[in-house]
């Protein structure tokens, strides 16, 4: 047992220290309660080595015990050790006691993620990811989460638990009000469940909040405001926004078209027009010019559009056939009669 130096310092090995211990334990067993034991393993944070051999030589005498086996899977999870974790969990889970039951599928569920983690094998993760799912749904139902929202939030996000993840948005909003990326999943989520208000709140916070986005946020804005039927405000909301871009100009337009506004949205065409970058385009947003002044009956006004764009076409061959339709349906047959010349000796031109 002993060896010495020069000193004749006693050294002790750890198989002799293992025996001291053992019979410690063994003492412990036959003087203290239980119940007392249970305390003491479970106070102790100091040695996780120590506080495993009291619970491994406790659970030999009292193997049922679930107290015991609920403190063994405690100290566990403290280490992340998940070495048969699994199987003491859900022998807890079919416990009597509901104290018992509860506490194992917490940790059963943190168990399951770290296990998750670790595995490569595809059709293990898809199995853990199942239940993974199961027991957060129990979770969350129960109310069995503790105060830490951001975790919540991030493992809801993980099992893809959209109930949660909203619930759990809302915490984290009142702590952290102006955070865009919450706003933004907040405001989707809600309108997912059918919060309209909670919506309408989430999306006032993002446009005040999210410099970044304004054009996305105006015609989220907009379109809210066409599901409730407000006709005149989302028409604001797109003329206060039509400046920011080429989509919500088009949006306008359509909008126009929509509430029977054809010579707005006929204008606003032509604007759109001289703001295009191609030929095809520039010629498809003339045609709308002169389509919707045609959609509202407005045919001497459109063949007077049409007309001023003549000379400009004359050598293109689907544009011109447009002008000479609008003409024809405008009963402008005195217009589609001299254009239609003028093609003839433009083309007779060009041959010679």
């Amino acid at each position: 047992m002993y060896d010495a130096d020069k000193d004749n310092f006693p050294v002790i090995t750890n198989k002799e220290l293992f025996f001291l211990v053992g019979i410690f334990v063994f003492i412990l067993i036959q003087l203290y309660p239980k119940n007392i034991l249970q305390k003491i393993i479970k106070d102790d944070h100091s040695d996780y080595a120590l506080t495993m051999v009291y619970l491994k030589d406790l659970l030999k005498h009292h193997p049922d015990d679930e107290m015991l086996n609920l403190v063994y899977l405690e100290k566990k999870m403290q280490v992340r050790d998940i070495n048969g974790t699994l199987d003491v969990a859900k022998k807890l889970m079919q416990s009597d006691k509901e104290y018992i039951r509860d506490k194992a599928t917490l940790l059963s569920f943190n168990a399951e993620m770290i296990k998750y983690f670790q595995t490569k094998d595809e059709n293990e993760k898809r199995r853990l990811y199942h239940d993974l799912q199961k027991l957060f749904a129990v979770i969350f139902v129960k109310k069995l989460y503790d105060d830490d929202a951001k975790k919540w939030y991030a493992h809801a996000t993980f099992v893809r638990h959209d109930r949660a993840r909203y619930y759990f948005l809302k915490k984290l909003l009142q702590k952290d009000p102006t955070n865009v990326d919450l706003l933004k999943n907040a405001y989707f989520l809600a309108l997912k469940f059918g919060k309209d208000e909670e919506a309408q709140r989430y999306l006032d916070a993002l446009q005040r909040y999210d410099k970044s986005n304004p054009q996305q946020w105006a015609m989220e804005k907009y379109y809210a405001l066409l599901r409730y039927g407000k006709y005149k405000d989302a028409q604001l909301v797109l003329e206060q926004n039509a400046n920011r871009s080429i989509k919500i100009k088009k949006e306008l337009a359509s909008f126009y078209l929509m509430r029977s506004m054809y010579k707005k949205a006929s204008q606003l065409y032509l604007e759109i027009a001289k703001e295009a970058r191609t030929k095809k385009e520039r010629d498809l947003y003339i045609k709308k010019a002169i389509r919707a002044l045609q959609s509202g009956n407005l045919l001497k006004e459109a063949s007077a559009l049409a007309h001023k764009y003549e000379t400009q076409y004359i050598n293109d061959k689907a544009m011109r056939n447009f002008i000479l339709r609008i003409y024809l349906a405008a009963g402008r047959l005195d217009w589609a009669d001299r254009y239609a010349k003028k093609i003839l000796q433009h083309s007779y031109k060009g041959i010679q």
